[in-house]
């Protein structure tokens, strides 16, 4: 077979609200960082070396702690806040990755088609089957409730180091038609086919 390069994002569809609250929580981020350093200078300034020592020390750290860990909630919040994600295919490949905010890209899985045990569209009677399966672990790759124009949610079952991976991808026939080319036919849902045309 010829060497196929495929790759697809699913984008958010209401991306001013979401920029919105990207922004807000980052502003809260920022604001609990400076208000840990100021105060972590005052503490250190002023820290009083008379009296209950541990006392003392816990006044001084207690509110820088929890400044810098709501700074640092706050950050990983954020990042969750305005997420676009890619798919790519590459002749038997498929990678995942993850974009927060159009900048910052980071690559969540990649595996082969033969790692795939099922797929189908999202909501069918076999994706049910397999939610209520013990120790799966869903995966959505898109933070949109309605699939954009031209696109569809599916999922695809698959066997990543050991785990099992159910992925919900909100993607074209065209990228669902490329993982079915090179994957065993197996692996489609009955119905899948039919479904389509």
């Amino acid at each position: 077979m010829q060497e196929v390069f495929y790759e697809e994002s699913a984008m958010v569809q209401s991306s001013g609200p979401a920029k919105t609250r990207y922004y807000i929580v980052k502003t809260f981020s920022v604001i609990s960082y400076v208000i840990a350093t100021v105060w972590g200078i005052i503490a250190v300034m002023l820290f009083p070396t008379q009296g209950n020592v541990l006392l003392n020390i816990l006044f001084a750290a207690l509110p820088f702690a929890v400044f810098l860990a709501s700074g640092i909630i706050l950050g990983k919040i954020k990042d969750k806040l305005y997420v676009d994600y890619d798919y790519t295919f590459v002749s038997g490949s498929i990678r995942f990755s993850r974009v927060i905010k159009n900048v910052k890209r980071k690559n969540i899985l990649q595996f082969e088609t033969s790692s795939i045990e099922k797929l189908g569209r999202y909501g069918s009677d076999t994706f049910e089957r397999y939610m209520i399966m013990p120790d799966k672990k869903k995966v959505v790759l898109s933070s949109n409730i309605e699939p954009e124009d031209g696109k569809g949610f599916y999922y695809i079952v698959a066997n990543v180091n050991g785990q099992k991976y159910i992925f919900v991808l909100e993607c074209s026939e065209t990228f669902i038609s490329y993982v079915i080319r090179y994957s065993n036919r197996t692996v489609i849902e009955d119905g899948f086919l039919r479904k389509k045309q």
